[in-house]
């Protein structure tokens, strides 16, 4: 079973259909539901959606026991939310402390919270997966997206 959290038409998107084609029950997790019903098509097999802001501490609790109690426990979690509401990316010479604090705020620290809640039961029973995507930036730095860059490095 693996929840994508921050399904897109990108990446995470990409993610669900290729863990569905291996057999995975999927659960997907967006801002809004304006584009589930096309994404469980696309995805096929078992594939449950939910609305949910994953960046709201709340929101994510309860969406993570949705899924759970839906779907089973959580063997693989990938976390690549865009929170594109946020100051634009700008080149890191341009940009002061907040800019850079900013996508700390809204999407590592996030993160981490997901990992406070499914890592012990992973460990417990000794295993499971969690996956990050920060682009490329945070690899190879992009002068325009470097504001960004210790975000997608940190994650």
């Amino acid at each position: 079973m693996i929840a994508v959290l921050g399904v897109g038409p990108g990446l995470g998107l990409s993610i669900a259909r290729r863990f569905g084609r291996e057999g995975f029950t999927t659960a997907l997790v967006s801002r809004t539901d304006t584009r589930h019903a096309s994404y469980r098509e696309s995805v096929g097999g078992t594939t449950h959606t939910y609305a949910a802001d994953v960046t709201d501490p709340a929101e994510l609790k309860d969406v993570l026991a949705r899924i759970e109690a839906d779907a089973g426990e959580l063997d693989t979690v990938y976390f690549g939310p865009a929170d594109l509401s946020g100051p634009r990316p700008v080149p890191l010479t341009e940009a002061g402390a907040d800019l850079v604090r900013a996508p700390f705020e809204s999407i590592v620290l996030p993160a981490a919270r997901l990992v406070e809640a499914v890592l012990p039961r992973m460990l417990d029973r000794g295993s499971g997966a969690l996956l990050f995507a920060g682009g490329l930036s945070g690899k190879y730095p992009m002068p325009m997206l470097g504001s960004f860059g210790p975000a997608s490095a940190a994650l």
